[in-house]
């Protein structure tokens, strides 16, 4: 008896630093359970905790009381594993990252994600840290300067032709009287020394004229009158000499007239040049819509409906200037002309033409050339 007993003490023992020597020389564990005199049950894959009851296996411990065997315990396979497992599907207002930053596309921010952002929607957030639901708000428009602040900050930097171009934009949508009055003022006072002088300027080119040369070759080339580049660089006659300069218009060159205010408005490519002061048919008779000058007359002869007229004529009302449209069905014998009669500028007194004084005929008529546009209009 006493003999088993000591047999079975030194296998034990055996069996017990074998294990333990096992232990170290393999410190992920064998594929069969073992046990540690603390009586604690280490499984196959190293998870430490109670010995199993019932066909389960209890909560695992944090805590390893044998030292000499190297095991990882079930918080630090757990952290393994949360780091290792895939994160959870992010809700919209936010993506993780750390890498990247929101990049703008034509319909916002489009497949790109935000810079990281810790913590949960319900926890705090850093204020300095927008939310990518921040990021997508659009901006708030920038207010646009107002257009004649914008004009009187040009004239300071003596930016006259910018200046002018904006007043242009500003006086032809100005609904205000008063204000439109005061834009006219400005647009005249500039438009003097941009075009109504011989100074260079982006509305114009500087010619110089080469042997051979003529006004009214020129102004061919350009689509001018050769009037007008007398006009512009106040010559007397139409001499001109080899590599003298001359100034002359670029652009196309409209008409606008308005029947509510009487008043018609020479644009240079739709901006505002000079305006004068017309009259227009009785009754409304003068015709709206778009209209091209046909002829140019200097001394007009008038064909009224009571006889042919002479220029010099008493009778002849239609003073020093004629532009005539082209005709359209129904619409014949229609134009642009001086009077003889400048009490009549300012009303409807006209039997459909539109009538100027004299003096602003003449300049309007250096401004035209066949084929140059009209609007008419209410």
């Amino acid at each position: 008896m006493k003999k088993g007993v000591v047999i079975l003490i030194i296998v034990g023992t055996l069996c017990y630093f074998g294990m333990r020597w096992y232990s170290r020389k393999h410190p992920e564990g064998s594929r069969v359970g073992r046990l540690i005199s603390l009586g604690q049950w280490v499984s196959p894959k190293g998870e430490l905790g109670l010995p199993a009851t019932g066909g389960g296996q209890s909560e695992t411990s944090e805590v390893v009381y044998e030292k000499d065997i190297i095991l990882e315990t079930s918080k630090e396979k757990e952290d393994v594993a949360q780091t290792n497992k895939p994160a959870p599907e992010q809700s919209e207002r936010f993506v993780h990252t750390a890498q990247t930053t929101l990049q703008p596309t034509k319909k916002g921010i489009e497949d790109t994600p935000a810079v990281a952002i810790s913590g949960t929607e319900s926890e705090g957030k850093n204020p300095a840290t927008p939310s990518l639901e921040q990021e997508t708000q659009p901006a708030p428009a920038t207010a646009k300067p107002n257009t004649i602040e914008l004009a009187m900050q040009y004239l300071k930097e003596e930016k006259k032709y910018e200046a002018r171009n904006l007043l242009s934009d500003a006086y032809l949508t100005e609904a205000s009287e008063s204000n439109r009055k005061e834009i006219k003022e400005r647009l005249d006072k500039l438009n003097e020394e941009l075009v109504f002088s011989p100074n260079p300027c982006k509305d114009a080119t500087v010619y110089v004229v080469r042997p051979g040369d003529t006004l009214i070759k020129i102004a061919k080339q350009y689509n001018t009158s050769y009037e007008l580049i007398m006009r512009l660089n106040k010559k007397q006659n139409t001499n001109i000499r080899v590599n003298e300069q001359l100034k002359v218009l670029n652009g196309t060159v409209s008409l606008l007239a308005d029947k509510s205010d009487f008043t018609l408005t020479v644009l240079l490519d739709g901006h505002y040049i000079k305006q004068y002061p017309v009259g227009t048919g009785v009754s409304g008779k003068t015709p709206v819509g778009a209209f091209k000058i046909k002829d140019k007359l200097k001394n007009p002869v008038w064909y009224s409906p009571e006889g042919v007229y002479e220029y010099g004529n008493p009778k002849n009302i239609l003073g020093t200037r004629w532009a005539g449209f082209e005709d359209k069905p129904g619409l014949h014998g229609y134009g642009i002309h001086g009077t003889t009669l400048p009490d009549t500028i300012g009303k409807e007194s006209s039997m459909g033409c539109i009538r100027m004084i004299n003096e602003d005929a003449e300049e309007l008529y250096d401004f035209v050339v066949p084929g140059t546009e009209v609007i008419i209009q209410e």
